[in-house]
């Protein structure tokens, strides 16, 4: 097999194609040894551009990160769908139309309805991610990041005209498609898209978007919680904005230059590549699509034993680790106090008592924006590996300490400081667990794999969501259960995840696809993947690294 020459040596690197396919039939004749070599050995692989640092590369690759800004765009519907369901419901002109009075002639929901809502969209996400990524692979993933925003627009629609509980309940359902094919096309489409020294932030766009939709569903509920009660409904117009500016930036995203590349169509996966690199001088065309071929015949090469490569490689060899890496931290954000800090703010800050709920939640809110964009800088200078075990640990006494508040007889200082401990565990997961979870769900799978793992995690977060999404309202309205409990089973499950990662997950900064192919194929301990000498770092310190990349 032949691989892209160093500049070093003075050849001309180009990417051997023909060789390449070639690999790809024969491959299940190989012998064991040489194949573990060929993913190992990627000293032909060192990118031009791999001793970049942050600044630099956000100054050279400022096309490809504009492109995956854009992309994170269409993540603020999703964060404004999954704000307001949960929270419109504290609404009191929206519990007037959806929900009946009870004995003392009260305006109340049903809390079987509020967990149907809530099921159902987890549901609903269960069946668009059973169908698989067969979509994303077939079909590509800006038509994919289409259907999202189709499933979107009838959601809207019928959130529009709905007048009783089941109304609700069918939008809800649209809803949970929408985002099920968003957390599949969108994580990919940036990480096939964003340069390696930037991935991480590039990856934090989704999640910054996500937090904005969010916010701007925060803010429309307050408003809207301070007009007549009849006027409920203009916090579901508010959505339409997000729709149409998704629409633009779709109309200008390119697909990615991978999914050619996977197909083989090479010309137009170095057309695609050149456009999106066409800010980086003298860009190396020919050497940089060769690493993208090699990342390609990795994931072929490791899953060559098989008849062919379908979602079951996930769980085989070393793929069955690189998929745990990548759906833990992601399905952690299900047990960390999210479900009930997120999905269901206001009516978590209702149930517990705090006299304007709105107001609550558009401070949750603000400080997840914050933090999110805080975040950019912190994953690639800090790391994914620290922010995601040690920030996480530090929630941890942050949910016991909210549910010991509550506790307490209720006064202004008791929910003041409840508000305040709420608002730095957001800070904490903002940092953390938000962003990171889509960082690792799109880069620990091999690229030919990539498609099949984010969907993999998704479905298992879809799985999950179908316990915490129908039952955190129920623990939260229980007269047994309660908020305090709540935050207490929560704590708990967040401590169990934190000990997990800190022994699976590994750092991921600064490392190409490549880099991790070699270090999960050589079963490097995860807590020792920032300091591995890979075989790139060694090429590296033997010189055969470009002088333009100083």
């Amino acid at each position: 097999m032949s691989t892209a020459t160093p500049a070093a040596q003075g050849d001309e690197p180009k990417a051997d194609i023909q060789d390449v396919n070639h690999l790809e039939h024969v491959a299940g004749d190989i012998d064991a040894a040489k194949i573990a070599n060929f993913v190992i050995d990627n000293s032909g692989e060192v990118s031009r551009y791999a001793d970049l640092n942050f600044t630099q590369t956000l100054k050279q690759f400022w096309r490809a990160m504009a492109i995956s800004f854009a992309c994170g765009v269409c993540a603020m519907g999703d964060g404004y769908q999954y704000k307001m369901p949960g929270n419109i419901v504290a609404l009191q002109g929206f519990i007037m139309q959806m929900g009946s009075k009870n004995a003392a002639g009260k305006w109340v929901l049903d809390s079987q309805h509020v967990a149907a809502w809530g099921g159902i969209y987890a549901g609903s996400l269960v069946v668009i991610l059973l169908v698989g990524n067969w979509p994303l692979d077939r079909f590509g993933r800006k038509p994919m990041l289409w259907a999202v925003q189709i499933f979107m627009i009838i959601a809207a629609i019928i959130e529009c005209f709905a007048t009783n509980w089941t109304h609700w309940l069918a939008a809800k359902i649209m809803n949970g498609f929408s985002v099920g094919c968003n957390q599949m096309a969108a994580t990919t489409y940036i990480s096939e898209i964003a340069p390696t020294r930037a991935r991480g932030a590039a990856l934090g766009f989704y999640q910054l978007f996500w937090a904005l939709g969010s916010f701007g569903a925060a803010i429309a509920l307050q408003i809207v919680s301070t007009l007549p009660s009849d006027k409920w409904r203009n916090a579901v117009y508010s959505q339409w904005v997000f729709v149409g500016l998704a629409i633009i930036v779709l109309l200008l995203i390119p697909e990615t230059p991978r999914f050619y590349a996977l197909k083989g169509d090479h010309e137009k996966a170095k057309q695609i590549l050149l456009k999106v690199n066409s800010s980086v001088p003298n860009y190396d065309l020919e050497h940089e699509y060769a690493i993208i071929l090699k990342e390609i015949e990795d994931g072929r090469i490791l899953a060559a034993k098989q008849s062919g490569v379908t979602v079951l490689d996930c769980f085989r060899g070393t793929n069955l680790r690189r998929t745990i890496v990548a759906i833990v931290p992601f399905n952690n954000q299900l047990w960390d106090g999210a479900p009930a800090l997120f999905s269901y703010t206001s009516y978590f800050f209702q149930q517990a008592g705090i006299a304007q709920p709105f107001i609550a939640t558009v401070a949750v809110n603000s400080v997840l924006c914050a933090f999110v964009a805080l975040s950019f800088w912190a994953t690639e200078k800090v790391g994914r590996r620290p922010l995601l075990v040690w920030c996480g640990a530090a929630m941890v006494p942050c949910l016991f300490v909210v549910g010991g508040i509550l506790k307490l007889p209720s006064s202004n200082a008791t929910g003041g400081a409840m508000i305040a401990v709420s608002c730095l565990w957001v800070a904490l997961y903002s940092c953390s667990a938000g962003p990171l979870g889509f960082a690792f769900l799109a880069e620990c799978s091999t690229a030919i794999l990539r498609a099949k793992t984010a969907n993999m995690g998704a479905l298992g977060f879809a799985l999950l969501s179908l316990i915490t999404t129908y039952c955190t309202p129920l623990m939260l309205a229980s007269p047994v259960f309660g908020v305090p409990a709540t935050m207490f089973f929560y704590g708990s499950t967040s401590l169990v995840f934190v000990v997990i990662m800190y022994f699976v997950i590994p750092e991921t900064k600064n490392r190409s696809y490549v880099e991790l192919d070699e270090m999960f194929e050589l079963k490097v301990p995860a807590r020792k993947f920032a300091t591995f000498e890979t075989s790139i770092d060694r090429a590296r310190k033997l010189g055969v690294l470009g002088t333009e990349t100083a």
